[in-house]
């Protein structure tokens, strides 16, 4: 499979914690989510730090519990390590391996606002999936949805991570869910919509 991006492995979705925030609050945070790490963002989303579970390690001090509170601000890693969106993966894989680290924020191209976070875990699951593997889980999602039926229905061919859907559809909704579905799957580059829809009744004059 050719390299990918890392906006096609990210997860959009980030936990994040403000400078402000006390230790204890970004200890809960890492808990509740279940993340091993969070950004520092300001209130433009600029990234100005990360927190790892290892930053965190000091409050499990005997007598850590009766000291002052310390801030996000003062226990995060600084300068940040991070990628932007459009870079590929196979760097991003060179950034985490250089720094030592376990997971990136991901910035966007144009304003370097946070967009994603990728770990490595993402990285080698985008990067090392089957183009099999992909239109077996994508074929299995349109027959859950009703979209896949047979001769009538979508159908799906994966090459090089790009899904090319073809067949036929009862409406045009149908045919961007399948294509929507086909994106968000995990490994995939590009969609290439080719799917049929009857055309829509003209109205008389």
């Amino acid at each position: 499979m050719k390299d990918l991006c890392v906006r096609d492995v990210m997860n959009p979705s980030v936990v994040v914690v403000t400078a402000d925030c006390t230790d204890r609050h970004v200890a809960d945070v890492i808990t509740e989510f279940g993340v091993s790490g969070v950004p520092v963002v300001r209130d433009d989303d600029r990234v100005i730090g990360v927190i790892s579970e290892a930053d965190l390690l000091p409050l499990l001090r005997p007598g850590a519990g009766d000291a002052p509170a310390g801030t996000a601000g003062t226990m995060m890693s600084t300068p940040p390590v991070t990628v932007t969106a459009g870079a590929l993966v196979s760097a991003a894989a060179g950034l985490m391996e250089r720094h030592r680290v376990k997971r990136l924020p991901v910035l966007d191209d144009d304003t370097g606002t946070l967009v994603g976070i990728v770990t490595r875990r993402d990285l080698l699951r985008g990067a090392l999936r089957s183009d099999e593997a992909i239109e077996r889980e994508l074929m299995d999602e349109l027959l859950i949805q009703g979209l896949c039926l047979g001769d009538d229905g979508v159908t799906a061919d994966v090459h090089d991570g790009t899904v090319t859907l073809c067949g036929g559809a009862a409406r045009r909704r149908d045919a961007v869910v399948a294509a929507r579905i086909a994106g968000g799957l995990d490994g995939v580059v590009s969609v290439v919509d080719h799917i049929s829809v009857p055309a829509s009744p003209q109205p008389r004059g």
